[in-house]
Parts: C-alpha cells; sequence; structure tokens
C-alpha cells in the first residue's frame, strides 16, 4: 500500500512539473493572442480572409503576425543590428532560465565560429581529467571561467586563471551544452584535444 501511495505520489508531482511549463505558456500565449487580436481583426478585414478560414481567422493570423516577429528579431539579431541588446538579454538568460539555454543550443546549435558573443565554450585539463566551463571575461593577464555542475548550468564555480599557464580547447556552444545535458555523453574528447593513443 505504501509503495502504492510513494507510486501515485511521483506520478502526481511528475504531472504537475509535466504541466508547469503547458499552463505557462498557454497562458503567455492567450496574452499574446489579446494583444495581437486587434491587428489581427484589422488584416482579416482589409484582406476580407474570415470568408476563406472562417472562426479560425484570427488565430492564423496570430500565429503568422508572432511568426513573422520571431523571425524579424531572429534576422536583426543575427545581422548585428541588435548584437549588443543580444548579448546583454542571453547573459541575463543564463541566470535566469539556464535550462532555455541548453535547450536553445541543442536544438539550433550556434554559429560556425567556435567563439560566442559572451561566453566562449571551453574543455581544459586539469590533473588528469577535463573539464567543461565557459570564458566569460578576458583581461590582460586572467580570464575569468565559469565552470558548470551537470546536468543544469545555474550551479558551479567561477574561477581566474592566468592566460599564459592556463591550456584550454575551444568547442562549440552545442558541444558543451549537450554534453552538460547529457552527463558527459556524446563529446569526442579525442578528436578535440588531438590525442593519439
Amino acid at each position: 500500500m505504501s509503495a502504492f501511495k510513494k507510486s501515485a505520489r511521483v506520478l502526481i508531482f511528475g504531472g504537475l512539473f509535466f504541466m508547469i511549463p503547458i499552463i505557462i505558456g498557454f497562458v503567455l500565449f492567450k496574452h499574446f493572442y489579446q494583444i495581437l487580436t486587434p491587428l489581427a481583426k484589422r488584416i482579416s478585414h482589409v484582406f476580407q480572409l474570415n470568408s476563406i478560414f472562417g472562426s479560425a481567422t484570427l488565430l492564423i493570423i496570430c500565429i503568422l503576425l508572432f511568426l513573422i516577429i520571431c523571425f524579424i528579431g531572429g534576422y536583426l539579431i543575427e545581422k548585428g543590428i541588435l548584437k549588443k541588446w543580444s548579448a546583454t538579454f542571453e547573459k541575463k538568460l543564463f541566470v535566469f532560465f539556464p535550462s532555455l539555454q541548453i535547450i536553445k543550443f541543442r536544438l539550433i546549435g550556434d554559429q560556425d565560429t567556435v567563439i560566442n558573443e559572451f561566453w566562449q565554450a571551453i574543455l581544459f585539463k586539469e590533473d588528469s581529467y577535463y573539464k567543461i566551463a565557459f570564458i566569460t571575461d578576458t583581461q590582460e593577464k586572467f580570464l575569468a571561467i565559469y565552470i558548470p555542475d551537470a546536468p543544469k548550468l545555474d550551479a558551479g564555480e567561477v574561477r581566474y586563471v592566468d592566460i599564459e599557464m592556463f591550456e584550454y580547447y575551444p568547442i562549440r556552444m552545442k558541444q558543451a551544452m549537450s554534453a552538460i545535458y547529457d552527463f558527459g555523453g556524446g563529446l569526442d574528447i579525442e578528436t578535440i584535444t588531438k590525442i593519439v593513443k
């Protein structure tokens, strides 16, 4: 009986944690829909779209407007117009929503360069093993590095290392995030460090 109660409790809390992001997403979409509804009504009236899509017209227009806004924002950030804002915003996301950053880099990856706008993912050797870290600041003689815990980014340690004595290997953000999320799996250390056994 106690095993059943424990199992039921696990299922209930597991379902609750599954539902929380869905509920938050639904609430955000509801507010977004309310904001865009007047513009969607105007577009529908001008182009006579109500006769084509019927009652789903406003919803379809709102979704299209949302995708257009996302596309324009992504284009402006990629072209560097909002580069400074993007870097500042991403830093805040790392602090408050580290899991979103993991999802972002795992799903869409990063640019062709290994250097990110604000953090550079690296692999460095300490004693007889390697660690994943991020260079967060570069000074004249020192680097500030952040070493995260796995599988989350919101805990770890900050170190200041001497540039001349610190040996590291740049890696892609997608590689770093995937390895942290997978508890180290999927990162080809031998290729990165060019170790010949």
